[in-house]
């Protein structure tokens, strides 16, 4: 695909000025060299998403996007940002699923005229989790310098690489903040998004039975019968060196799933589920695992359990796996892979929510995000939505006009009943 205009390699790693605010000051860390030498210490306790360790592996190794490391620092007061910017080309032909593809044959001839074309767009925000993880500092700000300060920053990193058609800001603040209400009037879309859906651990489950305790007969009725449907599939979790010999299989599976998403930025090879596993605050101290070392040994060693779960048939083929993420106090259901007949003969996806949930309140979590997507069945569960902006603008008056035109041809938030399985809710 043609993009849209040309692209050139940029120097990086200069102290630069924020174009239009030069007291704000930008240096980009576009390599993990360049993070583990100067990377600031985080101040927020769920720095996941912007520590060293996790930014330093994403540059080095792209997921379908480019990810550079953006550090702001106000010059007359010391004061400090922490960004994550991404890169990618969107393509109507090659990333939006067929089924959404234009609804009536107005949209698809939308959709037609879109399809030989690949937009260049910086996002500011990450890809790989959803809600406002991504940076550090930035909830600071107030509105005013907010408002003004993001579009300048982006202006700033675009023009250091031309090429860039549009840029956007991706979950950085709720729906309803004044910062996405100013940026609207400033000319940037609200795309149409699902909720991020999140579920806060009362603080008398103190174990999951305190959880089934907390919900109503109905929706007890539905756990059991959830359970019962996983008949001849065993669950445990998984060492690291389980995933990184499986790391073919994990990546099958998480295409069977990925390929269902209306729309895809990312693209996981498989060496991210080995590193993901590999990291020491993706391990549990309380699990230790059994695995065979090699197909053709009887020995057996002990390993720590990973964030990985993974799901077995009769005959021991993995069909199935989850994982999730430690950040602070919260708990991120990460990147899944099933196969797709075992979803609904076993209601596999749906026990991977509760499997998922359990380790939540096992391990002490306060919260457990549950990310976008099959709203419905993680509403009945218990999450709650919450609404982050994804908001959009054009580098060019004639193409931003052309954002609400042809959106809705790409994607529509879907229709769906909120439940609440809670009694006294």
């Amino acid at each position: 695909m043609p993009l849209i205009c040309s692209t050139r390699t940029a120097q990086a790693g200069e102290l630069l000025s924020v174009r239009g605010l030069e007291h704000w000051k930008l240096r980009r860390f576009p390599t993990g060299a360049a993070l583990r030498a100067a990377w600031p210490e985080t101040f927020r306790p769920d720095d996941f998403w912007v520590s060293k360790e996790v930014l330093s592996f994403l540059t080095d190794n792209p997921q379908g996007l480019e990810t550079e490391a953006v550090l702001l620092e106000d010059s007359r007061n010391f004061r400090r940002v922490l960004l994550t910017t991404q890169t990618f080309s969107f393509s109507a032909a090659g990333q939006v699923k067929d089924g959404v593809k234009g609804q009536t044959s107005g949209w698809d001839l939308r959709r037609r005229m879109l399809a030989p074309f690949s937009f260049r767009v910086l996002s500011i925000g990450q890809f790989l989790t959803s809600g406002n993880f991504s940076t550090d500092g930035l909830a600071q700000l107030p509105t005013s310098e907010a408002s003004k300060l993001l579009p300048a920053v982006a202006e700033t990193l675009m023009r250091l690489r031309p090429g860039y058609a549009a840029a956007v800001f991706k979950d950085l603040y709720p729906s309803d903040h004044p910062v996405v209400e100013t940026l609207q009037t400033n000319g940037h879309f609200l795309m149409p998004s699902d909720p991020v859906m999140r579920i806060d651990i009362a603080a008398d489950w103190q174990t999951f039975e305190d959880y089934l305790a907390a919900l109503t007969s109905k929706y007890r009725v539905r756990y059991r019968r959830a359970r019962s449907k996983l008949e001849g599939i065993t669950s445990r979790p998984l060492s690291a060196a389980e995933v990184n010999r499986n790391s073919d299989r994990f990546q099958e599976l998480y295409y069977a799933v990925s390929g269902d998403a209306d729309f895809n930025a990312a693209s996981l090879r498989p060496n991210y589920f080995s590193w993901l596993a590999s990291l020491k605050s993706c391990k549990s101290s309380f699990q230790t695992v059994k695995s065979s070392v090699g197909s053709s040994s009887n020995c057996a060693e002990v390993e720590t359990a990973t964030c990985f779960t993974g799901y077995f048939d009769q005959s021991n083929e993995l069909i199935g796996f989850t994982s999730a993420v430690p950040n602070g106090d919260v708990l991120h259901a990460h990147f899944l892979g099933l196969v797709d007949e075992y979803k609904y003969s076993h209601h596999l996806y749906h026990n991977m929510l509760f499997d998922l949930l359990e380790q939540a309140i096992g391990g002490g979590f306060r919260a457990l995000d549950y990310g976008r997507t099959a709203l419905e069945i993680k509403s009945s569960v218990g999450a709650r939505a919450t609404n982050f902006a994804v908001l959009a603008k054009a580098r060019y008056n004639w193409l931003n006009r052309l954002i609400p035109l042809f959106t809705p041809a790409v994607y529509a938030a879907p229709k769906w009943v909120e439940r609440n399985p809670f009694r006294g809710r």
